[in-house]
């Protein structure tokens, strides 16, 4: 992409100063606003307390920069507070210096909120620091700084709390409020309409510090603020599918995988005058739909138990394309898909180089549909690139819920059916949705590292000991050489038992899965040949 080597109008921008009490009135008024891609609110006590210190030393904090834009009636956020914003004609988003202003409002604005401790912030009167509450209450001799911006209501609660004061604490007090009321935060405010311009000074601004992710840029460069269509409105579309909550990263990896080409691709100039956002959010959304379908009829019904989620974009594209592929070709996609998650996606080095050459495969160049191939060529191409040798051993050591490898065992304990104490199926993605990992219970005293000391199985629920039924015991992966270490009460027996067990169905499971060695023919409907238009008896 060439860089817009164009300057900003100085005539349509203006560089000022605001106090803090001016912030915090601009910011209650609703003429100061966060924009809704800006990432939520991300610094820490300890950031909040440093910025006050700085504020009350005389340090500088940095520049506000500010868009001014035709702003609707709306509600406005900043941390804990929330309230209702009127229209304003030449309104102010906060383009750098969410955390900043965030950090003023939220502390220092009068309004109840619900409690958020990281803008309970007071000033101890006799160190003359700034600190947290002491186990949820004001620390001794220290007032809240929201009690000290207005000179009225810092002097109430001085009369209010005199009698645990010292006469050194009045003036203390007195100069902490001239130090708030006194501080002036430069500001520059950009009138400028150009878009492209625009999105480069967000850009530059956002490369320091603290970066937000590809998803936030990829937002804010084009939603303009809109909360219709963006990465966590399908975020949270998809998560009434009860599949888990997706990434933001991975929806715009999926979108721009759907419009075709290499997704690393610079994002500033990724969409046309006239081009509708919100009608490529719900494409991208349609196809992740049918991408979590795929992925539950594979045997893997939630995203806590996907191995690695390099799939997703590249299926999005793959089914926005082909939105009703072929049985044969679902179930090519189906070995792509385990041998890719035993074997790994691509022998490239790195994840990236591998994602762009898979993404290309399906959907070759951005805006050209018509040139992608055909649902048997693709999946075709997608195989060459995965390994396709059988799967003799896997790493028991140090299992955890999160890596790839302990999730290959999950997924062969979830393709057993289990069931809870009362031999009734368990709705595996239902109490991942609502329990997480710790759904995936420990089931002897012992390490929790150990694959065989795990299973679908509720802290809650009785202990197992062996004596339940066949039935659930199976559909645990419990033998019955297991269940009589459990019955004998050896936790070390029964954990080398259920070690070799799971170990063994597991391999079995996925070298099924994998299909290795069958050849990826074309479909028989690729093969059908249509019988030649009967040609007429010249007698007839």
């Amino acid at each position: 992409m060439q860089r817009n080597e164009k300057p900003l109008d100085r005539s349509a921008s203006t560089t000022t100063t605001w106090d803090i009490p001016k912030i915090v009135s601009q910011a209650m008024s609703g003429k100061l606003r966060v924009p809704t891609f800006q990432r939520s609110f991300v610094w820490d006590p300890k950031d909040v307390l440093r910025l006050f210190d700085s504020l009350y030393r005389g340090f500088p904090v940095g520049t506000l920069l500010l868009w001014q834009q035709p702003l609707k009636p709306g509600t406005s956020r900043f941390g804990p507070i929330e309230f209702d914003v009127p229209e304003d004609p030449e309104g102010l988003w906060i383009v750098d210096g969410q955390q900043r202003v965030t950090s003023l409002v939220a502390s220092l604005s009068p309004i109840e909120h619900r409690h958020d401790e990281r803008f309970d912030v007071f000033f101890d009167l006799s160190r003359k620091r700034f600190v947290g509450p002491l186990r949820g209450m004001r620390p001794p001799r220290s007032i809240p700084i929201r009690e000290a911006l207005e000179s009225r209501r810092l002097l109430a609660w001085l009369r209010a709390h005199g009698d645990d004061l010292e006469d050194a604490d009045l003036e203390t007090a007195d100069g902490l409020g001239g130090a708030l009321r006194d501080y002036k935060i430069p500001a520059y405010i950009v009138e400028e309409n150009d878009e492209s311009l625009l999105r480069e000074v967000f850009d530059r601004v956002n490369s320091a510090g603290k970066p937000i992710s590809r998803a936030q840029v990829f937002h804010a460069l084009f939603a303009q603020g809109a909360e219709e269509g963006s990465p966590a409105t399908v975020v949270e579309e998809l998560r009434s599918r009860g599949f888990g909550r997706l990434d933001e990263g991975k929806v715009v990896q999926s979108l721009l995988a759907i419009r075709g080409g290499d997704v690393q691709r610079d994002i500033h100039d990724e969409f046309d005058e006239g081009d509708e956002l919100a009608d490529w959010y719900d494409r991208t959304e349609r196809a992740l739909s049918r991408v979590f379908s795929f992925l539950n009829t594979q045997g893997a019904p939630h995203l806590l138990l996907l191995p690695s989620t390099f799939p997703i974009p590249v299926l999005a594209a793959f089914f926005d394309l082909h939105p009703e592929p072929d049985e044969w070709i679902l179930e090519l996609l189906g070995r792509w898909l385990w041998r890719g998650w035993v074997h790994g996606f691509g022998r490239e080095a790195g994840q990236t180089p591998a994602l762009r050459k898979a993404i290309q495969v399906v959907n070759p160049k951005k805006g050209r549909p018509e040139l992608a191939p055909d649902p048997f060529t693709a999946a075709k191409r997608l195989l060459d690139n995965v390994g396709d040798s059988e799967l003799t051993n896997l790493n028991l050591d140090s299992f955890m819920t999160a890596r790839g490898n302990g999730r290959l065992f999950l997924l062969a304990l979830n393709a057993l059916g289990p069931l809870d104490p009362a031999g009734q199926a368990i709705d595996v993605p239902q109490v991942l949705e609502s329990r997480g990992t710790s759904a995936i219970g420990q089931l002897v005293p012992g390490p929790r590292s150990l694959v065989a000391n795990r299973a679908f199985w509720l802290p809650e629920w009785p202990k197992l000991t062996g004596a339940e039924s066949r039935e659930i015991l199976k559909s645990h992966n419990i033998s019955s050489a297991a269940a009589s270490e459990l019955r004998q009460f050896n936790p070390d027996g029964f954990l080398a038992q259920r070690e070799r067990d799971i170990l063994e169905s597991t391999l079995s499971f996925l070298n099924s899965k994998m299909d290795i060695g069958l050849p990826a023919r074309p479909p028989l409907s690729n093969l059908m040949v249509s019988d030649p238009e009967t040609v007429p008896n010249d007698d007839e």
